[in-house]
């Protein structure tokens, strides 16, 4: 039985993996930090919500006593780069699930980092290549070269393209802005672009059990995810990048 950490489970992708895991007969223990009690975690008692307020340190009493035995963490915490400054946006983006992944990797003797990067992340960036490309790009490679020093640690990163919640949205939160317009712009291009779309549901089905519940070696985990939008990046540990029509192809879409 596996024990998940999670974050960002009061926004769309969070929430919608909390879900998943809940549903999960295979998963025992759920382990939420967030800086606020998340109302879709009530009345569930494999859910353990640890309110942390600062995502660049866990101290070693929440390490060993309450994470101490978890095999992969979701990382589902993030913000618009339009709703901060630079600084605190690659703070957010790269120095958070840089921290937590370094300080997970002794939790347990393999450990799947599931990183939510997004489509239009590179890591080739060039000189007009926006602040949410380029932070996002570079917090994919940063996440693969901690394999050298944590060998415990295997690196999922995963782009989504547009995720659509449809009409049962789960997070606790309103949304920004900025998504509700990309929300009015889903039910168009879930007919005309397909590709560049994919559910909640679909989402967390493919990351909770294709990815954060998986315990099988690098080669056979290789070989069940390879294929279109799949890359298995090089190392000794595993690490790999899905994108969008990666994550339809697992999802069965």
């Amino acid at each position: 039985m596996a024990h998940i950490i999670l974050t960002g489970c009061t926004g769309t992708a969070g929430s919608a993996m909390l879900a998943r895991c809940i549903e999960s007969s295979t998963i025992s223990t759920v382990s939420v930090l967030s800086r606020r009690p998340v109302k879709q975690a009530a009345g569930h008692d494999k859910v353990k919500v640890i309110l942390h307020q600062d995502f660049t340190s866990y101290p070693t009493q929440l390490l060993e006593e309450q994470l101490k035995g978890a095999t992969a963490c979701i990382w589902a915490l993030g913000i618009s780069v339009n709703n901060v400054s630079p600084n605190d946006y690659k703070k957010i983006t790269l120095d958070y699930p840089l921290a937590a992944a370094k300080a997970f990797a002794s939790l347990s003797p393999l450990f799947n980092f599931v990183h939510i990067s997004g489509e239009g992340a590179t890591r080739t960036p060039g000189r007009f290549s926006p602040l949410f490309g380029r932070t996002k790009g570079q917090a994919e490679l940063s996440l693969l070269a901690l394999r050298d020093s944590y060998p415990s640690l295997r690196i999922f990163n995963v782009r989504p393209g547009l995720i659509d919640d449809g009409a049962n949205p789960l997070r606790d939160r309103p949304k920004q802005f900025s998504y509700r317009i990309m929300d009015a712009m889903a039910p168009a291009l879930r007919t005309l672009w397909p590709s560049t779309v994919i559910s909640t549901a679909s989402l967390a089905e493919v990351l909770v059990h294709s990815c954060a519940e998986e315990t099988d070696g690098k080669d056979e985990v290789a070989a069940k995810l390879v294929g279109k939008g799949v890359t298995v990046e090089d190392g000794e540990q595993l690490g790999v990048l899905i994108e969008n029509v990666g994550l339809r192809r697992l999802a069965a879409l």
